[in-house]
């Protein structure tokens, strides 16, 4: 005998839905609104944020190839934390194991990694020498550290499909579209043409 089918209630739950009924005064319609909006607003950053990720590794790969060697992901601890080898194993397993190109190895390391080579124990061994090549012009390692990390977080929200509608989101698109231009301007007029980030942020449902 078959059941009666799930209600989208049910489906998306009451914990999930706490935090959009909070601010639609327990109304679910007004609720389900603000979660169609969230998940709007997600996936423009996501485009956005796929255009930053894809350009920031490629960057900082071919900086650290330049102005250090092209088997830089290779030279072992006295370049490389134990916890980013680590994670540059895996990514390689991933793409194929031991015979994997240089490129798809690139391709499958996360976000996290290339935000974690800008941190303070990097500064002389990739930053100094290398790293702030990437750049179009001079930027601060720590302030851009602490910038993408906060991307980073956003990303991850989007990624878990976690709420983002509490964020400041116009300082986060405002963010991303600085550290997009400080990689390439070029880089940044293009996230700027294609995202719909800002006309999503204007048209949020207010909360009543």
């Amino acid at each position: 005998m078959s059941r009666d089918p799930w209600s989208l209630h049910q489906l998306l739950s009451h914990a999930r839905m706490a935090p959009y009924l909070a601010l639609s005064t327990d109304s679910w319609d007004r609720a389900v609104e603000l979660y169609d909006w969230n998940t709007s607003v997600s996936a423009a950053f996501f485009e956005s944020l796929h255009y930053l990720e894809v350009g920031l590794r490629n960057a900082l790969d071919q900086a650290a190839t330049e102005h250090l060697t092209p088997d830089w992901l290779e030279r072992g601890p006295g370049l490389l934390s134990r916890r980013s080898r680590h994670v540059v194993s895996l990514a390689r397993g991933r793409a194929g194991g031991l015979g994997a190109s240089h490129g798809k190895v690139i391709a499958e390391l996360p976000f996290g990694f290339w935000w974690s080579l800008l941190a303070d124990e990097y500064n002389r061994r990739l930053w100094a020498p290398a790293l702030r090549h990437a750049f179009a012009g001079p930027v601060r390692r720590r302030t851009l550290h602490a910038e993408l990390d906060e991307l980073r977080r956003l990303r991850n929200r989007i990624a878990h499909h976690e709420p983002v509608h509490e964020r400041d989101l116009a300082r986060d698109d405002a963010r991303l579209l600085d550290v997009a231009e400080r990689i390439s301007p070029e880089l940044g007029h293009h996230i700027t043409r294609t995202s719909r980030t800002s006309h999503l942020i204007r048209t949020r449902p207010g909360a009543r």
